[in-house]
């Protein structure tokens, strides 16, 4: 339960809507509950009247089932309405909470798993804790609520009957749940992992479904697909049994509650201990207070499920980063200099790519990094942003790279990586990502000098053309310049190029290269790296520097 009740630490912010929905639906059960008892008492008692002649208002009671009905009804839409709120609030807060872990995971510790996963756990696992709160915490604090509150209100007209309605009470509302729960708990956790690996599966193929193809492998991918599917559907099918088995527990006891207290009622009217009106009353009230009941075995049966979701979401958000964070720098840089001193890191535990590697980049400078591929170029500028855990000192402005807050860092670098992502959104937007505030003046030098400028002016819709999902819409080379507009915008002290003309044409490469020089050759100010195996960039640097393997 330790997840459980992490995830609703972590949506604390959201406890008065959680409370007020819990206190709707207490008010709508006691309602209901209210209205059956009440009806059930002015009809007998009306009919006691006429049989007997005995005067009676009808007034007060007639109007008291008005007033719970309309509340009853209120009620019910206002709980539905602030529960779903609340539910929404809480997936919005977890959603936001686990993307700022997921941000200084990447790449190092997601990369250990399937990029499917990740989807799923960031996606899937987080809806299906939308019946955490809805069909899980709500119920059980309502129905725990309630019941508490019917066994008072039957204390006070019939003890024995609340004594007997009790023990039906708790075998409805505590042992049918934890038998319940103790059938679900398999199920429900395997239903979980298998709809996780489902997924996975399906967005792997759906990713690489023109290597399977090539392959010939598709028939066997369809196949491990269709294996986990119907691993599902078998365990969601138990689940549905168990389900089943519990309804009918539950209808069972309601009745053999109901029927408990009639006969002690029964016994209390033969005795002239309550009227005869007050035994309708007791058993309508009864027979309503299981549907506060009703809602405890429920909400066990989906919580196996649940808490399988959350195990996964925190298995992924409580990974160790590569390089933790520092609260508060101990000192500001005093510049831009790029120093690495002896470093040696590793893609995997074991495996070196680096060793021992020492290299300067003076402030204001521009270095180019080359060497065959496999070396460790890419990996120099994951350690440089942190994405990677290394041995040695790296240190930016004679500031060692650990010491300095993950913002302190990113504000004072730019860089484009060698697979750059875009979003699904204008070129503009990608773009103005790397400064949001910027101008048009800005905007246009930005598209000059990775060479856009010619190609945006041709396009229709200009600066307003989507790029489609992952960049779909547009060439390799047309996003990568994107991607180099983006890091220009910025206006970084600090510029990162990994491979920057990788996809352009010959002729492009040369006119990207010529603008990126003007703009940088002999101007004091932006540090420069950039990694490249493509000969037109060595043009870029002051120095180049070639990289031999570990």
């Amino acid at each position: 339960m330790n997840h459980i009740v992490r995830l609703l630490n972590i949506s604390r912010r959201q406890w008065m809507w959680m409370t007020a929905g819990i206190v709707l639906g207490v008010v709508v059960i006691a309602a209901n509950t209210l209205l059956m008892a009440l009806s059930g008492w002015f009809i007998a008692s009306m009919a006691v009247s006429g049989s007997s002649g005995v005067a009676f208002n009808y007034f007060f009671p007639s109007a008291g089932i008005r007033f719970l009905a309309i509340a009853r009804t209120v009620g019910r839409y206002l709980e539905r309405l602030v529960s779903h709120e609340a539910t929404f609030r809480i997936l919005a807060e977890l959603r936001v909470w686990l993307f700022k872990r997921f941000v200084p995971l990447a790449p190092a510790c997601l990369e250990r798993f399937a990029g499917g996963d990740v989807a799923g756990r960031l996606r899937a696992d987080v809806d299906a804790l939308e019946t955490l709160y809805l069909k899980i915490v709500a119920p059980l604090a309502v129905g725990a609520i309630s019941i508490a509150a019917a066994l008072l209100f039957l204390v006070w007209f019939s003890p024995p009957s609340a004594a007997v309605l009790l023990l039906f009470l708790v075998l409805a509302g505590v042992g049918l749940p934890l038998l319940v729960r103790r059938f679900s708990e398999e199920p429900g956790r395997h239903s979980a992992a298998l709809a996780a690996e489902l997924r996975n599966k399906v967005t792997e193929g759906l990713q690489g479904v023109e290597e399977l193809i090539l392959l010939g492998a598709v028939e066997r991918q369809a196949a491990t697909v269709d294996g986990l599917s119907a691993g599902l559907i078998a365990e969601q099918e138990r689940l549905g049994r168990i389900n089943g088995l519990l309804l009918g527990g539950m209808s069972i006891l309601a009745g053999s509650g109901v029927a408990a207290v009639l006969v002690t009622g029964s016994m209390q009217v033969a005795s002239h201990q309550i009227p005869a009106p007050d035994l309708v009353m007791l058993l309508l009230f009864s027979a309503a207070v299981f549907e506060a009941a009703g809602q405890l075995p429920s909400a066990l049966h989906l919580l196996p499920a649940a808490r399988e979701s959350a195990a996964r979401i925190f298995e992924l958000a409580d990974a160790p980063l590569p390089v933790p964070d520092t609260p508060v720098p101990t000192l500001a840089p005093t510049g831009n200099e790029i120093c690495f001193r002896h470093v040696s890191a590793a893609y995997l535990p074991g495996t070196p790519v680096l060793r021992n590697i020492s290299l300067t980049v003076p402030a204001g400078g521009s270095v180019v990094l080359t060497g065959s591929s496999g070396v460790g170029k890419s990996l120099l500028i994951e350690i440089l942003l942190r994405f990677r855990a290394y041995e040695g000192s790296v240190t930016v402005g004679g500031v060692e790279i650990r010491d300095l807050t993950r913002e302190t860092l990113i504000d004072m670098i730019a860089a484009v990586p060698q697979r750059p992502h875009l979003f699904n959104a204008s070129i503009r937007d990608n773009i103005l990502l790397g400064n949001a505030t910027a101008g048009e003046e800005q905007l246009r030098q930005a598209l000059r000098d990775s060479g856009l400028d010619s190609w945006v002016a041709g396009l229709p819709l200009g600066l307003e053309t989507p790029v489609g999902i992952n960049g779909s819409a547009v060439s390799g080379g047309e996003a990568r310049r994107i991607a180099l507009a983006r890091a220009l915008l910025k206006d970084a002290p600090i510029l990162l190029l990994d491979e920057p003309t990788e996809g352009l044409d010959s002729a492009t490469e040369r006119e990207v290269v010529s603008r990126l020089k003007e703009r940088f050759g002999g101007a004091a100010g932006t540090t420069l790296l950039v990694v490249s195996h493509r000969p037109a960039c060595l043009a870029l640097g002051d120095s180049v520097t070639r990289l031999e393997c570990a």
